[in-house]
């Protein structure tokens, strides 16, 4: 099986992802809610934020836990497991493709570790590095279909705290002031909907050639269609070559007539913290940076 889109280097992760389980507190818990035992538990590729695992019950069942083990992502985001409990129920009364949800413990009071937890149904297929990008766009273009007016739950930039200087090791210190100022002055409007906020090939799941789902919804929201693309054009930039990722935005622009503003271009770059932005990233993003800036300023 190929490598998963999402699959970083083990001492990249935080220390609490680098070797999960699935405790016999979650397994209780897995059994009360569903009725029947866990009988094997696999982990899943690609996760970065949360222990995901598969779980196959004694009734044939195949589901997925999702645990919150890692404190630091909580601590930028909070709201992320019941969030993420509310987008899923939203999203598939939508009839969006994702995962149905089972239960959540939020909090983790239930289960009694403190640690939140969502189960869900497993959704078939594998991420691909390089979908057909005809249909990754029509897969965007579906979620950016529906109104958000009813979620509870407003985009807003990552890392603006952080972000407030150049990258150490640019060479380009100048060109990261004016981008960092144009981040926070100079946001276009735009009409707010339904945005997954980390869309991307790793988090979409293909089978035979189809979308089987959509997963990941920790960072969903109200917000800029821009937000997504540009999200979903860097991490092809890094899987493929920037020529791919500007046929991905191309295609979709075709598809729904809806362009990707230079700006959100800008702002995917700089929702980073600084520890991202090594020599060789520098390297292949920077120049898209002044790209955008130069766009921005017009």
């Amino acid at each position: 099986m190929s490598r998963h889109p999402n699959q970083r280097p083990t001492a990249s992760l935080p220390v609490e992802l680098r070797r999960t389980s699935v405790p016999e507190q979650v397994r209780d818990w897995v059994r009360r809610v569903t009725g029947s035992a866990v009988v094997r538990v696999a982990r899943l590729p690609g996760a970065s934020s949360a222990a995901v695992h598969r779980l196959d019950l004694a009734d044939g069942e195949k589901v997925v836990v999702r645990r919150y083990v890692w404190p630091g992502f909580l601590i930028s985001e909070p709201d992320a497991p019941a969030r993420e409990a509310e987008v899923l129920r939203f999203a598939s009364a939508r009839g969006l493709p994702v995962p149905s949800l089972i239960a959540a413990d939020a909090n983790g009071t239930d289960v009694g570790d403190g640690i939140p937890v969502l189960l869900m149904t497993l959704v078939p297929g594998r991420a691909l590095a390089v979908p057909d990008l005809s249909r990754l766009a029509e897969v965007g273009a579906s979620i950016h279909a529906v109104s958000a007016d009813d979620l509870g739950h407003e985009y807003f930039c990552w890392y603006e705290d952080e972000m407030t200087t150049p990258p150490p090791l640019s060479r380009q210190p100048k060109l990261w002031e004016q981008a960092i100022e144009l981040w926070r002055d100079a946001m276009p409007a735009y009409r707010p909907t339904l945005i997954h906020r980390d869309f991307h090939p790793g988090n979409v799941l293909w089978s035979r050639g189809v979308a089987a789902g959509v997963v990941d919804w920790a960072n969903a929201c109200r917000g800029p269609i821009g937000c997504d693309l540009a999200h979903c054009r860097n991490n092809l930039r890094t899987l493929a070559s920037p020529e791919v990722a500007d046929e991905f935005v191309a295609t979709y622009t075709a598809l729904t007539g809806d362009a990707l503003d230079p700006f959100w271009i800008m702002a995917g770059h700089l929702e980073h913290d600084h520890r991202w932005w090594t020599p060789e990233r520098l390297a292949l993003d920077e120049p898209d940076v002044a790209a955008a800036v130069a766009a921005v300023k017009g």
